[in-house]
Order: C-alpha cells, then sequence, then structure tokens
C-alpha cells in the first residue's frame, strides 16, 4: 500500500476539502505503519480460524446436539466461517510456494481463477453466516417470548433450521454470483523466466464495472455492504436487545423458585448473549462501510487505500471473532460442555447434565 503524496492533494483527495485532505494525508503515514504490523498476523489467524471452526463444526453436528435448531444454524455458521477463512491461506501458498515447488508461477489461468472464486466464496460465505446469526438471535426471541406457544416451538426444531439455511443460501447467491462479473482475465507478457513458454493472465476489473465511470461497481458495492454487513448487524442488534430484555424478564418471573446462584446464572448468560452482539457491531458494521463506500472515492486514491486498509483490518477481527465461538458455547451452553467432554474423551466420560431452555446461546464470526 503507497503513502498518497502530500504535495499533490487534488490528485490523492480529489473533491475532499483542502484543510481535510492535509490532515487525512499527514495521518496515513501512522496509520499505514500501525495497519500493516497489524495485518502481518491475518494469516495466523485465519488458520486459528479454520481449525478452531472444524472442532466447533464436529462438536455440533454430534447427535445429542442435532436436536436444537439453534444447533445446526451455529454449525452452519462455523461451516461457513472456514471458507470465509480460506483466501488468506491461498494468500499464504503464495508466499512460501518456492518451498514446494521449483517453479510454480502464479499467474497461470488455474491459479489467477482460483484466486478469483475463493474471492467470491468469501463474500458469499460470510454474507450467508452473518444472517445465519441473525436468525438465531430472531429464532431464539420469538421462542423465549412465545413459550407457550406450540407453532413458535416448532421453530426450535430441526426442520426450521434446514428451511432457514436453504433459503438464505439460495436467496444470496445471485448477489455473488454478479461480483464474479467484476473479473475480466486477459493475457499478459511472461514475468518467470522458468517458464516462458507458459500463457500468463491478469485479472482485471471488467468492462461491466468501469464503464460510465464505474457506476456499476459503486452501487454494487455499496449495495453489496448493506445486504451483507450494514442491515444484518442492525436489525441483529435489534433483535438481540429484544432477546436479552425477554431473558431478563423471564429470570425474574422465575426468582420466587429459583435459587439465588440460578439467578445470577441466568443474568450472566444475558450478559454473554449481549457482549456478543456488541462484538458482532463493533467489526461487522465498520467493515460494510469502509468497503461499501470506498469505491465512491476510486478518484481519490488517498481517501480509496484508506478504506480499503481499514476494511482489511475489520476483515480480520471478524475472523479473530469467529475463534471465539467455541469458547462463548463452553461459557453458555451445559449441552455444549457435556458433548464437548464426551468427544474429547472419546465417549469414556458422560457427565450428567440438565439442559434448561435458556441455554442456547448465539455466536459470531
Amino acid at each position: 500500500m503507497y503513502i498518497s503524496d502530500c504535495t499533490d492533494l487534488e490528485f490523492y483527495y480529489e473533491g475532499i476539502q483542502k484543510s481535510t485532505a492535509k490532515s487525512l494525508c499527514k495521518f496515513e503515514k501512522t496509520f499505514y505503519q500501525f495497519s500493516d504490523k497489524l495485518l502481518a498476523h491475518v494469516n495466523e489467524i485465519s488458520i486459528s480460524s479454520i481449525l478452531i471452526n472444524l472442532v466447533h463444526f464436529f462438536i455440533l453436528t454430534r447427535k445429542p446436539m442435532r436436536t436444537s435448531s439453534i444447533n445446526i444454524l451455529m454449525a452452519a455458521v462455523a461451516f461457513f466461517d472456514i471458507f470465509t477463512s480460506l483466501l488468506p491461506i491461498e494468500v499464504l501458498f503464495e508466499r512460501y510456494k518456492d518451498i514446494f515447488f521449483e517453479c510454480l508461477s502464479l499467474d497461470t489461468y488455474g491459479l489467477v481463477l482460483t484466486k478469483a472464486l475463493l474471492t467470491v466464496v468469501k463474500d458469499y460465505s460470510r454474507r450467508c453466516s452473518t444472517w445465519l446469526i441473525f436468525f438465531i438471535a430472531f429464532i431464539r426471541t420469538l421462542i423465549i417470548q412465545n413459550p407457550l406457544s406450540s407453532k413458535y416451538e416448532a421453530l426450535g426444531k430441526p426442520k426450521a433450521s434446514i428451511i432457514v439455511i436453504t433459503g438464505i443460501c439460495v436467496v444470496t447467491l445471485p448477489i455473488s454470483m454478479f461480483k464474479f462479473l467484476e473479473n475480466q482475465f486477459v493475457e499478459s507478457m511472461p514475468r518467470d523466466s522458468c517458464a516462458p513458454n507458459t500463457t500468463y493472465i491478469v485479472n482485471v476489473l471488467s468492462e461491466l464495472f468501469m464503464k460510465n465511470d464505474g457506476i456499476v461497481m459503486k452501487y454494487f458495492y455499496l449495495f453489496n455492504s448493506s445486504i451483507s454487513d450494514i442491515i444484518p448487524c442492525i436489525l441483529l442488534l435489534i433483535v438481540t436487545i429484544l432477546l436479552v430484555w425477554n431473558l431478563f424478564k423471564t429470570s425474574k418471573k422465575r426468582t420466587k423458585i429459583s435459587s439465588v446462584s440460578n439467578n445470577r446464572n441466568s443474568r450472566g448468560k444475558s450478559g454473554l448473549v449481549l457482549c456478543v452482539a456488541i462484538m458482532f457491531f463493533v467489526v461487522e458494521c465498520p467493515y460494510g462501510l469502509s468497503v461499501g463506500s470506498a469505491w465512491i472515492f476510486i478518484h481519490a486514491p488517498g481517501a480509496h487505500n484508506m478504506l480499503n486498509q481499514f476494511g482489511a483490518i475489520f476483515s480480520m477481527l471478524i475472523t479473530l471473532n469467529t475463534c471465539t465461538h467455541l469458547i462463548v458455547c463452553l461459557f453458555m451452553s451445559s449441552q455444549y460442555r457435556s458433548t464437548t467432554i464426551q468427544v474429547f474423551s472419546c465417549g469414556r466420560i458422560r457427565p450428567k447434565t440438565r439442559i434448561s431452555s435458556g441455554t442456547q446461546v448465539i455466536s459470531r464470526r
């Protein structure tokens, strides 16, 4: 990432007030030094996320856990979080390819296409994961708000989760399919002397996205960020506040028949749910705003690059947040703890647990 030349503010910060542009340009040097150090760990975080979510997915798909729609939805979240983290692994492969291959060009059609597809997969998986988290909170809120209704009780059955997962996957797929159209593969001059006869490919923005001053690209990225991040983020925050409020009312009603420790435990669970929602809002919403608005400043490279850098930082924080799902579930669900103990003890230890209606949780990527 190159730093803007503060002597040419009209180019790097076109359309931005001169005093603001000057302040932003001075801020760049410090910001990029900090962000580069932070983003140097993105590959390690992605590997950790994949490994942790593989364990998380395995636990959630055990037979005792598959009786609840919430658990199945959380397993789907873990599944999509794994695919979200694949793109940094491909970048890591590019960095250390010389260790495994004597001569491997990264500009062949197959590898360039693979990277483009992984970018689309990341976009699709993150969108699915975000909406799944919203529906976890939404379904849980409806069940707690209507504890005696058989109609809402059906939402807790596995069938409901299958409908939700299928619906989200189908409805959000066209957005990622359109995103793939931003790629245009063109031939370029050979850059590796070890493979001079290989056809070299470069991935550039397609004419569809760049024509009419890039208006299609600007509106698509703003639309994509709104649908994938901003709207579900706001909806989840609202639903989670309602969920915590319903849990608080439920705990007050049970105070007379429950012990003090149980009442405190219920409050603690409500607080954890709220913390998960706040962490989701803190990292997801800024990511959507950064990526969505970056292309509006396509003619102001300084602002455009800085917004993309902010997006990269929040993307890394989202990946880091997915690593906490397993820990949150261990804290909040006795059923999850019991299943985890059985898994890691190979079934030798079967703890006796009492599962209450308030133990299902939401977790965020």
